[in-house]
């Protein structure tokens, strides 16, 4: 990487580090030490602690369980997603969580010379934070052994949290008899971002890059993960835990591809990610605006005109430059508008009119905007946007943008350049 793409990239990361720092995540992931991407996710973990975020792992460990008991001669039955674990089958159970248990402690705590672990001195807690309950016998079938999960120790998870260590449940939970019982990974990690009100719930899955590559959503709120129609089950089983988690208040669940290195920090660093994103905290779609649109942006932008925020536009205007203009729907209402001026030739365009009506203001929807016309920015070859602002100027700062003189802007901005409005000019690369 030269200079000039390490800064772009760290440009690019900073509004990231800030805006999750403090934040709790809660990370599911399969402990296959054999992945030769293992190790660096774990040391990608430690980088994302050193940022100050709050981390919860949870390992599935039906692999390793599935060697403990192909040595020991046995063989495991399923019903749907659970595994039916029989009194005989537990301590090869109960062996694989703890060796995995162990062997992510120690990866956590190896200090590798050039990498993000070396004198980080990561802290990990692992403990008895799950009370479970036998699953029972669900449709005549006998789960033995399998349990659910009875309650989760929020308070002790908190306690460790708050002293910066980093959280490791395991798969084996306690009934109050002593009894040990096999939980679902998934269901751990969904109840436990649910139960600590996490910031963001992550799962490392199977199947995300063929998901993507085949044209399906990268954002979806709860209802249409729900039903998808990708033709994988177990991706389309995270995608209703990820939809029954958002519905209990978690703002974003994210599903990465687990065969990517570097997958985890993308997704949280970059503007476009590597995976998919369930969320209920707004399900928005950005859409060329038409001319039906005008009377609805005209009601949108008119209050901030007034205030001398934005530049006044005339209906007709509107109707000559209405092909510029994208707008943020929600239920068949449009909630926010920004529109998009090339300079091919000068390979920049000018970001202007972007505007969020007053009620969604708190719910990230300029940021969410400014990304998507970005995103669109860059598709048509373009590498760098500017805009003018008289008071809205920091806020374009914390997002990347820097203040320019009016001579970098294009000739034909200069030449139409109002000089009595005064605006500053900002500019962003792509």
């Amino acid at each position: 990487m030269n200079s000039q793409d390490f800064l772009s990239f760290f440009r690019q990361a900073a509004p990231y580090i800030h805006r999750h720092r403090g934040k709790t995540f809660v990370l599911h992931f399969e402990a296959d030490f054999d992945n030769p991407h293992m190790t660096a996710m774990l040391h990608d973990c430690a980088l994302l602690h050193s940022l100050g975020i709050r981390l919860i792992l949870v390992p599935a460990i039906r692999r390793q369980i599935e060697r403990n008991l192909a040595a020991a001669g046995l063989r495991s039955r399923f019903s749907g997603n659970y595994r039916i674990s029989e009194k005989a089958h537990m301590p090869a159970i109960i062996n694989a969580a703890g060796s995995v248990q162990l062997a992510i402690e120690a990866t956590l705590s190896m200090g590798a010379v050039n990498s993000p672990m070396q004198d980080a001195a990561v802290q990990i807690s692992s403990g008895n934070y799950l009370a479970a309950k036998p699953l029972g016998i669900l449709k005549g079938i006998d789960f033995a052994m399998t349990g659910s999960i009875r309650k989760i120790h929020t308070e002790a998870i908190r306690k460790h949290l708050a002293d910066h260590a980093i959280v490791l449940m395991n798969a084996i939970g306690f009934s109050n008899t002593g009894e040990c019982y096999n939980l679902n990974s998934d269901e751990i990690a969904a109840a436990t971002a649910a139960a600590v009100k996490a910031d963001k719930l992550i799962y490392l899955s199977a199947q995300v890059e063929n998901y993507l590559a085949a044209q399906y959503p990268h954002q979806l709120n709860p209802a249409a993960a729900r039903h998808s129609q990708y033709p994988d089950t177990w991706l389309c089983q995270r995608l209703n835990l990820a939809a029954n988690v958002c519905e209990q208040g978690i703002a974003r669940v994210h599903l990465i591809d687990h065969a990517r290195e570097g997958a985890l920090l993308q997704e949280l660093f970059t503007r476009d990610g590597k995976g998919i994103m369930v969320t209920a905290e707004h399900y928005d779609q950005l859409r060329p605006a038409t001319a039906d649109d005008i009377n609805h942006i005209i009601a949108l932008i008119r209050p901030m005109e007034e205030q001398g925020i934005l530049v006044p536009r005339s209906r007709a205007t509107l109707e000559q430059e209405i092909e510029h203009f994208h707008v943020l729907m929600r239920d068949n209402t449009i909630i926010a508008c920004a529109a998009l001026y090339p300079y091919p030739q000068e390979q920049t365009a000018e970001l202007a009119c972007l505007a969020v009506a007053p009620e969604y203001r708190q719910h990230h929807r300029a940021d969410y905007l400014l990304a998507e016309l970005e995103k669109r920015a860059r598709s048509i070859g373009l590498r760098s946007l500017f805009l003018l602002t008289t008071q809205t100027g920091q806020w374009f700062e914390e997002r990347g943008f820097t203040p320019i003189d009016i001579s970098e802007l294009p000739q034909k901005k200069q030449d139409n350049y109002n000089r009595a409005r005064n605006s500053r000019p900002y500019r962003k690369t792509l």
